[in-house]
């Protein structure tokens, strides 16, 4: 199933955002922040199940919610505030959260390897919470930046290793950091994936076409080998139903030849 998601979405009232994304959209992953947490929202959620037929996964609280910091009493909150969005989707019957690795700040700038090993040990106590809720965990490559963690493949899938987390494939992340053919060789972990493109520079949200990375090779990568739904994140609902019909035509009717 494709769905859709956007930062801009938080600011709009969930019921009138709801209403104009099932015009366009199925699924909605909505970004538990602003106007649309998780704990603001539960019988919007319901009603517009019943009333507009939607379907929903959702996207962790991102804001100052940091689970590689290095400075553990906010490491251990950041934890929390995981654990209740997984406990909120477990009450909303949502079974997908995707959540972000953690972020390089302040004295972590001196040792690179310390928000990685802290990003570790929370998803070890995450994956495990998770599972007993009944929510599947994506944990997400974010786009090359001076302060991200997971930029890279390799980091994701040790920071993953030996646990039941699964992986969410940023497709726009990894080109800002030439790392999209080194994600794809984890495909049998991807529990998402999220579609958007840019110039290879910085995290633009353009157009799931318009930009550097290679959608048709991409969708042809992950169409015999990923059965999970496609979430594209746009800048707006007008781009994302642009993407949609752009990514409808390649998984039904392939690249033109």
């Amino acid at each position: 199933m494709i769905g859709v998601a956007s930062p801009l979405f938080c600011s709009t009232p969930f019921p009138r955002m709801a209403e104009a994304i099932a015009e366009h959209f199925e699924l909605w992953e909505v970004l538990s922040e602003g106007q649309h947490r998780l704990e603001l929202i539960r019988d919007d959620i319901q009603t517009a199940r019943d009333s507009l037929g939607l379907r929903f996964q959702v996207h962790a609280p991102m804001s100052d919610v940091n689970i590689g910091s290095v400075y553990e009493p906010m490491r251990l909150a950041a934890v929390e505030e995981i654990k209740r969005a997984i406990m909120s989707c477990q009450a909303l019957d949502i079974t997908v959260l995707t959540v972000h690795p953690g972020f390089v700040n302040g004295i972590a700038f001196l040792d690179r390897s310390r928000p990685l090993e802290m990003t570790r040990r929370s998803i070890l106590e995450l994956a495990p919470y998770a599972e007993e809720h009944g929510v599947t965990m994506a944990v997400e490559n974010l786009p090359a930046n001076i302060n991200a963690t997971c930029t890279k493949a390799h980091e994701l899938a040790a920071v993953l290793e030996g646990t039941s987390a699964w992986m969410c494939f940023d497709l726009g992340h990894a080109n800002t950091a030439g790392e999209i053919d080194n994600m794809l060789e984890h495909v049998s972990r991807f529990r998402n994936v999220h579609l958007h493109n840019n110039e290879g520079q910085w995290d633009q949200h353009n157009v799931i076409d318009d930009g550097t990375a290679d959608l048709v090779r991409v969708i042809s990568a992950l169409k015999p080998a990923y059965g999970g739904n496609f979430i594209i994140e746009s800048a707006d609902l007008e781009q994302g139903a642009r993407s949609k019909a752009i990514l409808e035509k390649l998984l039904h009717d392939g690249p033109a030849p």
